[in-house]
């Protein structure tokens, strides 16, 4: 998940909660690059397990606009972002198939389904036109 998104996740979390959101992740060690080592990790942490969610940024927007009363954990975040989950747009069918199309596949279906068969009763010998009882 890029950087940004977390970065957005929780700016967004501490306006909304205030030092309340940031406080269960301090742990007041400080890095060399002055940043609180407890919030990197957290960060880092809820970029590993929100990554499921990089196609679906829409899932993420649904959260932060509903959020709970209370700043939620990973996991109450987590189990949130499962409820409001909205499937990627690229893998849906974005329009209706026209009637010519809808019969081509279909006549195909047909085809495929022919050939399945015709290859199901050449590999069963036992079996011939009278079926299986004649045997």
């Amino acid at each position: 998940m890029p950087d940004s998104w977390i970065q957005k996740i929780f700016s967004t979390m501490q306006a909304y909660y205030g030092q309340k959101f940031i406080l269960m992740w301090r742990t007041g060690q400080i890095l060399p690059d002055g940043q609180d080592a407890g919030l990197v990790n957290a960060m880092n942490v809820w970029a590993e397990r929100l990554a499921g969610y990089k196609e679906s940024p829409e899932t993420l927007k649904r959260v932060l606009e509903c959020l709970p009363l209370e700043p939620p954990t990973l996991p109450q975040f987590l189990e949130l972002c499962r409820h409001a989950y909205v499937a990627p747009k690229h893998l849906m069918i974005d329009r209706t198939l026209t009637e010519a199309e809808y019969e081509a596949g279909k006549q195909k279906i047909t085809e495929i389904m022919a050939n399945l068969k015709s290859k199901m009763s050449m590999s069963n010998p036992k079996e011939d036109k009278d079926g299986p009882e004649a045997v």
